[in-house]
């Protein structure tokens, strides 16, 4: 059941009491497994998905992010750069999705930069995320794995 937030679609001020717990759930990390997308080859469909995003919301960054106990990888990926492009992952501290994981809620932020949260997230300085949508994805069997989002180097709601 998704867990309410303050103020719903917005990024919570603190991450969710339960949120290691979460990212290291058993059952969640094992529908996680069972999906065979994680470290697994790009793929033409998901790619053509994070394309798509980008096109469409005018942001340069779209991923699938997939998120672990210990990193997000990226089944796919538009826009990224360098070492995180042909890497295709990430650790948790630079991960956005983390949180989208663990309130099982979409959730947007305007600046990354000015939020209690996200402030001092890797990724706003490593990757230049300032603005983000992600939105849950869920296995087959209901639990949350990823996120499929979108990123902007310029604050944007």
């Amino acid at each position: 059941m998704p867990k309410p937030l303050d103020n719903e679609g917005e990024f919570p001020s603190v991450a969710p009491q339960d949120h290691e717990q979460i990212l290291g759930d058993t059952e969640r990390l094992n529908s996680l497994a069972q999906t065979g997308l994680m470290d697994s080859d790009k793929e033409e469909g998901f790619d053509r998905l994070s394309r798509l995003a980008s096109r469409l919301l005018g942001v340069p960054v779209s991923l699938v992010s997939l998120v672990d106990s210990k990193r997000q990888f990226f089944k796919a990926e538009e826009g990224l750069q360098g070492h995180y492009a042909e890497t295709r992952e990430t650790p948790l501290t630079h991960s956005f999705c983390q949180y989208v994981v663990t309130t099982e809620e979409s959730l947007a932020v305007v600046d990354a930069r000015e939020h209690p949260l996200l402030s001092d997230n890797a990724a706003i300085e490593d990757l230049n995320v300032i603005a983000y949508l992600g939105e849950p994805l869920h296995a087959p069997d209901g639990a949350i794995i990823g996120s499929f989002c979108a990123i902007s180097d310029q604050p944007r709601t």
